[in-house]
C-alpha cells in the first residue's frame, strides 16, 4: 500500500502555499474577497461542466431515438467559454497556471522583483484593455437586445458576460499580487481548496 501523501507520479507535484503569510491585515482582507469570489466562480464553472456533461449525454440518448435538443452544440460552446474564463482566476490564485521560470530562477532577488513587477503591471494593463473592450461589447449587446439565431434564442450579452466577469476576477487577483509584491516583497499565493 502506498502512502497517500506521496504522489504516484513524481513529475506532478502539488503547488504548496505557505499556511501563514506575512501579508498586512488590509491585504489579507482584499485577498479574502478575491479568494471568495474566485471560489464562487470556480464552483459555477464546475457546475457548468456537470450540466454540459448531462446535456451531452441527453443529446446522445435522444439521438438513439432520432430526436434532438437542437441546442446542445450551442450551449456546450457557451459553457466551454464560461468554464474557461470563470475557472482561470481560481487557477491563477491556486498556482495551477503554467509558469516558465527558466530565467527568473537565475536572477538575483532585485532583478526577480523588477521582472515580477513588470510582468504584473503588463498583464494588468492588458486585462484592463480587454475589459474595456468587452464591457462595450456586453453593453452594446444588452442595449440592442441581440439574441442568438438558434432554436432557443439566448440573449448574447449573457455568454459574453462570463468573459467580462472572468477578466475582472483575474484583474483583482493581479492587483492582489501587485499589492503583495510592493508591501511584502514577493507575490506568492496562499493555498485555496474547494
Amino acid at each position: 500500500m502506498t502512502d497517500p501523501q506521496i504522489p504516484e507520479i513524481p513529475e506532478i507535484q502539488r503547488h504548496l502555499h505557505p499556511t501563514v503569510t506575512d501579508d498586512p491585515a488590509w491585504l489579507k482582507r482584499i485577498d479574502g474577497v478575491s479568494t471568495v469570489l474566485n471560489r464562487i466562480a470556480a464552483v459555477i464553472a464546475a457546475t457548468f461542466l456537470v450540466l454540459m456533461t448531462l446535456l451531452i449525454l441527453t443529446e446522445i440518448t435522444l439521438r438513439l431515438f432520432s430526436l434532438s435538443t437542437y441546442m446542445a452544440d450551442v450551449l456546450v460552446g457557451y459553457g466551454v467559454a464560461a468554464i474557461t474564463f470563470l475557472a482561470a482566476p481560481w487557477a491563477l490564485q491556486e498556482g495551477a497556471m503554467i509558469r516558465v521560470t527558466v530565467l527568473t530562477e537565475r536572477m538575483n532577488v532585485r532583478l526577480r522583483w523588477v521582472s515580477e513587477a513588470f510582468v504584473l503591471f503588463s498583464v494588468g494593463f492588458i486585462i484592463l484593455f480587454l475589459m474595456a473592450y468587452q464591457w462595450k461589447s456586453v453593453a452594446k449587446l444588452f442595449a440592442r437586445g441581440s439574441t442568438s439565431q438558434h432554436f432557443i434564442p439566448i440573449p448574447l450579452w449573457i455568454p459574453e458576460s462570463f468573459f467580462l466577469i472572468g477578466l475582472a476576477l483575474i484583474l483583482l487577483q493581479i492587483i492582489v499580487r501587485i499589492l503583495r509584491l510592493f508591501t511584502v516583497g514577493h507575490a506568492e499565493e496562499r493555498a485555496l481548496s474547494l
